[in-house]
């Protein structure tokens, strides 16, 4: 009995001990406001909206591209692109906001590359390419880095009747990213948010 009781408290100490390994490091506090923004977006040239404010799909076509025009890797293998102009009607709801943010989301559209993950996965028969976003400057997004694309929130109308907008001007084009493509379809599909501050 003396043994079954010292047993159990050895296994108590070690459960304490294990506790106390797995005590709380920290805390983290998360800080942020709901606001009334909603943008319309209205598509440029080339990019086709459709659906409301909350739930719009933007169409974009890339074209046929050659498999000869993407290059190698080495020289960042990029085709020419397609411009994406979207300019956001906000009406008075941006009020007190400076700038917009549009987030991606890869994971919940067709993913990032497996070569390069700055990549939107292609979806389709060609192999060895993937999507690349491009902010204003030219600059490659990292859509696994979470990455935004940030516009200014420009006040226009009246003082007393203010309408708010915000133009977007992104590109698209397929990037090399493997050492061998194949032809065929190469679709995909990229979720977003707009965020505000």
């Amino acid at each position: 009995m003396k043994k079954i009781a010292m047993m159990m408290s050895a296994a108590g100490l070690a459960f304490a001990a294990m506790s106390a390994a797995h005590a709380a490091d920290g805390t983290i506090n998360f800080t942020g406001e709901i606001v009334a923004a909603s943008c319309g977006i209205t598509g440029g040239n080339g990019t086709s909206v459709t659906g409301g404010k909350g739930d719009q799909s933007i169409d974009v076509k890339m074209g046929k591209v050659s498999v000869d025009a993407l290059g190698s890797t080495a020289g960042g293998g990029i085709a020419a692109g397609t411009a994406i102009n979207l300019s956001l009607d906000c009406g008075a709801t941006g009020k007190g906001l400076n700038t917009v943010k549009v987030r991606f989301d890869p994971a919940s559209g067709s993913g990032v590359d497996g070569n390069n993950n700055k990549l939107l996965k292609t979806t389709g028969t060609a192999k060895g390419v993937g999507i690349g976003i491009y902010n204003t400057d030219g600059a490659l997004l990292n859509l696994g880095a979470n990455e935004t694309f940030d516009a200014p929130l420009v006040q226009g109308g009246t003082p007393e009747a203010p309408t708010y907008k915000a133009d977007l001007a992104l590109r698209a084009g397929y990037v090399k990213a493997a050492a061998d493509v194949e032809a065929g379809t190469a679709n995909g599909t990229l979720p977003f948010t707009l965020t505000y501050e």
